[in-house]
């Protein structure tokens, strides 16, 4: 296809773009010419930083910008200029218009982690844990004007084990994705040429997560229960109230429980730990964060602290 290397700009800016882009950046037949990341943002003691992915790029000595938007003319002759061949774009967070999609038509790729076009949008990894998927894949898809809408270039399929969670998955889905990429980069005609056109009757659309979809409720099934857990526990941490106190699961796992009683409080030990009634069983706590504290596993939580058993909780 190219009688050089392929020149790429990537756009992206959290540590999960981060492997796709060291991945494209150390292939022999690619050249990352130009990277696009966010804004400096103020983090500890009010010091601006770079994005993971710009400071990955000033590392490695490759061209950096920030722009406010993509879809300038400024920009767009940026592009031009550099004799850009392809857009790689993982979690970005701006929209590609319509001028950006014109010139560098079906020449675009996204990853997406999730099963396209189940859970286009913005949080597909919580939502495959939250509906309890036994299957997912790292995809990489043409950007066009729809939501997540375009077509499949490559997919990973990854088979999700009851110890993932949000953090695992995305760093399955992270290696997995930078493979789908790098893939469809290298053997761009062959995969355009059987490209999936997605069946738009199959998608389902995931919202932004918010800090209130971490309250758990008891009278819900033990595993819809653990898959929040599973699902939050980076953001926003399934909680509970205890005593006043909103409380923080970030480990648990669902276990039977005849008669159960929801949201009763049935052991709190170090050798049983903490078990929780819900709709179907219970669940067992297995790391717990309080208040203004580190998160730790029960049992050396509970060798150092009461908490109390036999009673209900909100």
């Amino acid at each position: 296809m190219y009688n050089r290397k392929i020149n790429i700009c990537f756009m992206g800016s959290p540590k999960f773009a981060l492997k796709t882009l060291d991945v494209l950046y150390n292939n022999e037949n690619i050249n990352v010419d130009l990277v696009v990341s966010g804004k400096d943002k103020k983090r500890n003691r009010n010091k601006f930083r770079p994005t993971l992915v710009k400071q990955y790029a000033l590392d490695k000595g490759v061209d950096v910008l920030t722009p406010d938007s993509v879809n300038t003319d400024e920009f767009l002759k940026e592009l031009t200029d550099r004799k850009i061949d392809f857009i790689v774009v993982v979690a970005f967070g701006q929209l590609i218009g319509e001028k950006l999609l014109d010139k560098f038509e079906n020449k675009i790729i996204n990853l997406h982690p999730s099963s396209l076009p189940k859970y286009r949008g913005a949080s597909p990894i919580q939502y495959t844990l939250l509906n309890g998927e036994k299957i997912t894949h790292a995809t990489a898809m043409l950007i066009e004007k729809g939501m997540d809408s375009g077509d499949i270039l490559n997919q990973k399929e990854y088979e999700i084990k009851e110890e993932d969670d949000f953090i695992s998955l995305s760093e399955k889905m992270s290696d997995l994705g930078s493979k789908a990429i790098l893939e469809a980069v290298l053997n761009y005609e062959e995969k355009f040429a059987k490209r999936i056109k997605q069946d738009d009757t199959k998608a389902t659309f995931t919202k932004k997560i918010d800090k209130k979809m971490g309250k758990i409720d008891w009278n819900e099934n033990k595993q819809d229960i653990v898959n929040k857990v599973r699902a939050f526990v980076e953001f926003p941490k399934a909680y509970f109230n205890y005593k006043g106190e909103n409380i923080k699961i970030l480990k648990a796992k669902a276990i039977a429980k005849e008669d159960s009683k929801p949201s009763f409080v049935y052991e709190a030990n170090k050798n049983d730990l903490i078990d929780i009634g819900c709709k179907d069983g219970a669940i067992k706590v297995e790391i717990i964060q309080f208040p203004g504290k580190k998160a730790m596993d029960v049992k050396s939580f509970l060798l150092g602290n009461d908490f109390e058993k036999g009673i209900y909780i909100d």
